[in-house]
C-alpha cells in the first residue's frame, strides 16, 4: 500500500499541465483544523507545526524540484510570504521526496533563501491531501485551514496577497470560499 500511494500521487501530479490551477474550492481541508505534523528541514533542524498554531498565519506550499509549475510558483509564493513576516504570517516550503542535495542545488541555481520541511515518505502530502502539486495551504492563526490553491496561476501574487491581507486581519476565507463554488455552479446544474 505504501508504494501504491506514491505512485497513483505521481501519476495525478504528471496531469496537472503547467498553466493549470485549482484554487482549492470544496477541498477536504477547507475549514479543517490543519494536521499536524512534525519532519526534518533541509538545514537538518526539526519542524513541529504546533509550535508555529495559534500565533501565525501559516503558508505551506507543497512542491517538488521536478514539477515545472511548482519551480514558478514557488518564488512568487516566498516574496509574497516574506511581505507580510513582519505582520506574523510564516511561510515553509515542504519538499515532496526530492533527495536533500537536489533540494539544495535547487535552491541555490534559482537563488532562493526559503525553509524547506522534507516530506520524504509522503505522509504530509498524504495528510494534507495533496494530489497535485503545487499545492499551497494557508492555516489561519486559530490553527484552520483558510485557503487552498492547487496547480499554478498567472493571478497567484494578487490572490495570496488579498487573502492574507484578509487573514491578517482576522478574516475567515474558508467558509467564503465554499460560498464561492455554488456561486458559480453551471445554471444546467442543480
Amino acid at each position: 500500500m505504501r508504494l501504491i500511494a506514491p505512485l497513483a500521487i505521481v501519476l495525478v501530479l504528471a496531469a496537472c499541465m503547467p498553466g493549470c490551477s485549482d484554487r482549492g474550492a470544496g477541498h477536504p481541508l477547507l475549514g479543517q483544523k490543519a494536521p499536524d505534523f512534525s519532519a526534518p528541514m533541509l538545514d537538518e533542524s526539526s519542524f513541529e507545526l504546533r509550535q508555529h498554531l495559534d500565533r501565525s498565519v501559516i503558508v505551506l506550499d507543497f512542491w517538488a524540484t521536478w514539477c515545472g509549475p511548482c519551480v514558478r510558483a514557488l518564488p512568487i509564493i516566498a516574496d509574497v510570504a516574506a511581505s507580510y513576516k513582519d505582520q506574523g504570517v510564516e511561510f515553509f516550503a515542504v519538499n515532496l521526496g526530492d533527495d536533500p542535495a537536489a533540494v539544495q542545488a535547487f535552491l541555490e541555481e534559482h537563488k532562493l533563501s526559503v525553509p524547506v520541511v522534507l516530506d520524504r515518505d509522503g505522509r504530509i502530502g498524504e495528510l494534507y491531501k495533496a494530489e497535485a502539486i503545487p499545492q499551497t495551504v494557508i492555516i489561519g492563526k486559530d490553527g484552520v485551514v483558510q485557503v487552498v490553491h492547487v496547480g499554478f496561476s498567472a493571478n497567484l501574487q494578487t490572490e495570496l496577497s488579498h487573502e492574507l491581507d484578509a487573514l491578517v486581519a482576522g478574516k475567515k476565507l474558508a467558509a467564503a470560499g465554499r460560498a464561492a463554488v455554488i456561486a458559480v455552479a453551471p445554471t444546467g446544474a442543480r
